[in-house]
């Protein structure tokens, strides 16, 4: 896992400065704290700072082909990079290292742009053509690892963090009050879009060709196919197949140089991925990480305890105290580039630090609960769908409930992909409306996924636009931001491109039946994990939020939000941000103050 970076000036005469490419590597040193390495070739540059996995002795980057006019920076992984290689050296492909990264160059010459049809991993990565003089630059199908980029002062400019695009010399940091107000709504701010106006992220499954005669062209070249269903199949040819699948996915990503283990929570992802590790190779060999806090209600380490002893791996665990957890409130900040609402955040980081003292990489069960349908909301729809809900005026019952149950009806009139998202968003359109003093087209990112969705299952359309907005711009993002703040590698085998293009096959009822989540995948659990894990609430990993916020946090809240601060700044109405410290939604005082934290560190 790496940082990569790299300026192209569109005047071919003008060298790029050393000393801004160095500046721009060395605020991502936590991604790769164990090497770092520059191309700097007239009007182009490349860096990198690297996290070692991989060829730890001869896998320096940038690396260059054997005629050194192509020359690439990798964040990420290839899991079938041995396969590749095999194939490129029976095509006279010369390999002077040992890495994974030297495989996508040696493709790159003989496929181009195809070359990405190819690649099964995660990754970003920029490659720099001498002959063509022009950058290409890819990311995954799915967004496991970020890209940045910006035209700024006459030069492309690109990083894996906004923090180094924020050191180029003169670049003006703008809030784009769009984004801002899409923070409001969704709890994080979607692709393509940052909060900095000029900054804009490259998106899931696309590339990028750059010419330093500043022409541009975007392109994609994946995306999820929901049309053919897997009709014919019995309900255990499914299971059989997904766990094939799985145990493959979990296979590759147990290629490594360094020590690796698993987050175990004790929930039936991470357990199924413990589980296929410990038949991979053996339970002695598992090494896997949970923590744990004092909070009995929010604490689920008696069963990742329950897991460890039932697979027979090594478990270390690590029980946090309140005064711990609330140590990191002003550090999130530190490393997230955007304001990102998500409190798991905390105990995410704290995991990664914990599990860092032990391994270098971790596999997790990120992907589960979108491969397989684990949110309430996914029966919800389905309930309004069958009863055609919609068309009732159940939305007016809205005010005699409070919570979960009011925000259900309020939204249930709403089409499935607006519904989608408002329910569970930080603040509703007309808030945010009133919050911001300005209307805003909040749902345009939600109604372009919409107008290209390729199924015809209602519940593949909630399915698709969860996996592309609030995976890959939120829960994806939080775990890349946590665990490189702590110089960890995180794979993912539920979010491998076949698996996940394997699930999308599988018709929504067999993932809901019986009136719960995830039933095929528990069913498949119960083969792996105890029964009473496998079927016990979903808790995720949270933390004791409105309690600290009405009681320890309460002085930082008042201090950051107070009407004097917030008049001053002049984003925000005074007024209404008085009115949400006190009124009871918590959640919604987290935002303000995620973002006022944001705030004062970039801006």
């Amino acid at each position: 896992m790496c940082g990569i970076c790299g300026i192209l000036e569109f005047d071919s005469k003008k060298a790029v400065d050393e000393g801004v490419l160095r500046a721009m590597n060395q605020t991502m040193v936590h991604r790769g704290p164990d090497d770092c390495g520059f191309y700097l070739k007239e009007n182009a540059g490349l860096g990198n700072q690297r996290l070692s996995i991989i060829d730890l002795a001869t896998g320096h980057q940038p690396i260059h082909n054997e005629g050194k006019n192509l020359w690439i920076v990798l964040n990420g992984e290839i899991y079938n990079f041995l396969e590749l290689r095999k194939d490129l050296e029976g095509n006279g492909h010369k390999f002077y290292t040992r890495s994974d990264t030297e495989v996508i160059l040696h493709l790159y010459e003989e496929e181009g742009e195809g070359c990405l049809e190819k690649l099964d991993g995660m990754f970003a990565f920029a490659i720099w053509d001498e002959k063509r003089r022009c950058l290409f630059l890819a990311r995954d199908p799915l967004g496991k690892k970020p890209l940045h980029w910006a035209i700024f002062d006459n030069a492309f400019i690109f990083a894996s963090e906004i923090k180094a695009l924020l050191t180029y010399p003169g670049f003006e940091r703008e809030i784009n009050s769009e984004s801002l107000a899409k923070y409001f709504l969704y709890g994080f701010i979607p692709a393509p879009a940052t909060i900095f106006k000029g900054i804009k992220k490259l998106l899931p499954g696309h590339f990028m060709v750059v010419g330093d005669d500043g022409r541009v062209k975007e392109g994609k070249y994946w995306d999820i196919n929901y049309s053919s269903k897997i009709e014919d199949w019995s309900r255990d040819e499914i299971k059989k197949e997904a766990v094939t699948l799985l145990k493959k996915a979990t296979e590759e990503r147990l290629i490594s140089d360094v020590p690796l283990g698993v987050f175990l929570s004790g929930g039936v992802d991470s357990g199924i991925v413990a589980a296929l590790m410990a038949r991979i190779v053996s339970p002695s060999q598992v090494r896997a990480f949970s923590i744990g806090f004092e909070e009995k209600d929010f604490d689920e380490s008696f069963y990742a305890k329950k897991v460890a002893k039932h697979l027979g791996v090594e478990h270390h665990l690590k029980i946090f105290s309140q005064r711990e957890i609330l140590e990191q409130v002003s550090k999130i900040a530190r490393f997230l580039d955007e304001p990102m609402a998500d409190p798991s955040i905390l105990p995410t980081f704290l995991l990664s630090s914990f599990t860092r003292g032990g391994v270098k990489v971790a596999l997790s069960g990120d992907g589960g609960d979108e491969d397989f349908a684990g949110y309430p909301k996914y029966l919800a729809h389905r309930f309004l769908e069958k009863f055609h809900a919609n068309w009732l005026p159940i939305h007016l019952l809205a005010n005699l409930f409070p919570g979960k149950a009011g925000t259900f009806l309020r939204y249930s009139r709403y089409p499935l992909h607006l519904r989608n998202q408002l329910w569970i968003s930080q603040f509703s359109p007309r808030e945010v409306e009133s919050l911001m003093g300005k209307n805003f087209e909040l749902f345009e990112d939600v109604k372009g996924y919409h107008e290209t969705f390729n199924g015809k299952d209602f519940l593949d359309e909630a399915f698709s636009l969860d996996i592309k907005l609030t995976l890959s711009d939120l829960y994806l993002v939080k775990t890349d931001r946590a665990s490189m703040a702590a110089s960890l590698e995180v794979r993912c085998p539920f979010l491998d491109r076949e698996l996940v293009e394997f699930c999308a096959r599988i018709p929504s009822r067999l993932k809901l039946e019986g009136g719960g989540t995830k039933s095929l995948l528990k069913e498949i659990a119960v083969e792996f994990l105890p029964e009473d894990v496998v079927f016990r609430p979903k808790m995720g990993l949270g933390i004791p939020l409105e309690k600290w916020l009405k009681k320890e946090m309460r002085s930082l809240v008042f201090e950051s939000l107070s009407p004097e601060k917030i008049k001053k700044e002049g984003i925000l109405n005074p007024e209404k941000v008085e009115k949400v410290l006190t009124g009871s939604n918590l959640r919604q005082v987290w935002t303000l103050l995620v973002f006022e934290q944001w705030l004062e560190k970039w801006v």
